[in-house]
């Protein structure tokens, strides 16, 4: 307790303060699938039939987050899904620093995430994806301090929390066995059950589907084309990173590419990972959550890439006023026009205005969200609406 200074203890209060604010404020969140895994749960439970949340399901995440809501509520799951959120940025942070870690580095790292306004209020809803991001995270520690076996559980239900990590895992644990040409036999094995355990949750999909792989497809997105496709992930990319300090940080990569170069030549795992990441997200423009773990390591970079902390500072800043205060450079002519519709793209006009920050609209849309995945509930509709338990 000694080392614990006063200036620490003030920023742990506040963190655990703002993370239940947070969550009063979420409720159930604005995440699509937040309500398809209580549903999942309560058809299971309630009916003894399984229906997968999604296309291909999301196993433990519907018994993890489903169980909760159904018992709980929201804001138990939505705390949760902050914490989850909040140790994967330490957790990231920590593989990547080779020596003892900077305290003050840490807080810095973990307000850059914070401050971004897509990545945090992506990650603490009461969902399926901060899950995901926190077993992959752990599991990601794990393997680099060579705690290999501890990390195949928390690799299985990776992807038994969201199959798109699969990918992730599974080239990263090759490019570990070629790395290590004479010590491969360990992560070949972390490899082999990591894949074993987690199809083991995917195994009541599989027998529905009479023995068949046809729940294994773009779940009705976006057409796998590149006029399609390119312009969402452009985009959501963008305004992922953030509509003021994506300009910016393009600015900082590009002057200087040879120090990039250099951190890529000595983790180049950190670069597959983010182009893996980038490549899924490309394939599923949906939702600009699963591009989170590719902004947490672009943010991993930028520490290695600049000395002088006043850029971080800047990017944060820039961050800060999205929440309240962005542009508009397009104006969206959307396929559906209905309260409860599907939000797809079908054609855009360029047409630059001021608008409302990020954190104004996305509440309008969470609330319309609650309102409509509310009416999926029946007689319970009014608990959803509130963040009450469903039982």
């Amino acid at each position: 307790m000694g080392n614990i200074s006063f200036k620490n203890i003030i920023i742990v209060i506040s963190l655990v303060l703002l993370g239940i604010q947070t969550s009063l404020y979420k409720g159930y969140g604005d995440d699509i699938d937040s309500h398809a895994l209580i549903l999942s749960f309560i058809r299971a439970y309630e009916n003894g039939v399984y229906t997968p949340s999604r296309f291909y399901g999301s196993p433990f995440g519907e018994l993890f987050y489903g169980y909760i809501g159904y018992n709980f509520g929201s804001f138990i799951g939505s705390f949760l899904s902050y914490c989850f959120f909040l140790f994967s940025i330490i957790l990231i942070f920590s593989s990547y620093s080779k020596n003892k870690i900077n305290q003050k580095n840490l807080f810095l790292f973990i307000l850059i995430c914070f401050s971004n306004p897509v990545l945090y209020l992506d990650n603490t809803n009461p969902s399926d994806y901060p899950l995901s991001l926190f077993l992959f995270s752990a599991a990601l520690f794990l393997f680099k301090k060579n705690h290999k076996i501890y990390s195949i559980i928390f690799f299985a239900l990776a992807i038994a929390t969201r199959a798109n990590f699969a990918l992730l895992i599974i080239i990263f644990l090759i490019y570990e066995i070629f790395k290590y040409k004479k010590n491969y036999k360990l992560s070949l094995l972390v490899l082999f059950y990591s894949l074993v355990i987690s199809s083991l949750f995917y195994f009541p999909i599989f027998i529905q589907n009479k023995y068949s792989l046809s729940f294994i497809s773009n779940g009705g997105g976006p057409d796998l084309t590149f006029e399609a496709l390119t312009p969402r992930f452009l985009y959501k990319s963008y305004l992922s990173i953030g509509v003021f300090s994506s300009i910016f940080i393009l600015y900082l990569f590009f002057s200087n590419i040879k120090k990039i170069k250099k951190i890529i030549f000595y983790e180049k795992d950190l670069a597959i990972l983010v182009l893996l990441n980038l490549l899924v997200f490309y394939f599923m423009p949906t939702k600009t959550s699963i591009i989170s773990l590719a902004i947490i390591f672009l943010y991993v970079f930028l520490f290695k890439l600049v000395n002088n902390k006043k850029y971080i500072y800047l990017i944060i800043f820039f961050n800060l006023i999205f929440y309240i205060f962005s542009y508009q450079l397009f104006d969206f002519k959307y396929k559906y026009s209905g309260k409860c519709d599907p939000l797809e793209a079908i054609d855009a006009e360029f047409q630059f205005k001021a608008t409302q920050g990020y954190f104004f609209k996305r509440t309008e849309n969470m609330k319309n969200q609650i309102f409509c995945a509310s009416k999926q509930f029946g007689k319970k509709s009014q608990k959803y609406i509130s963040g009450e338990r469903i039982k």
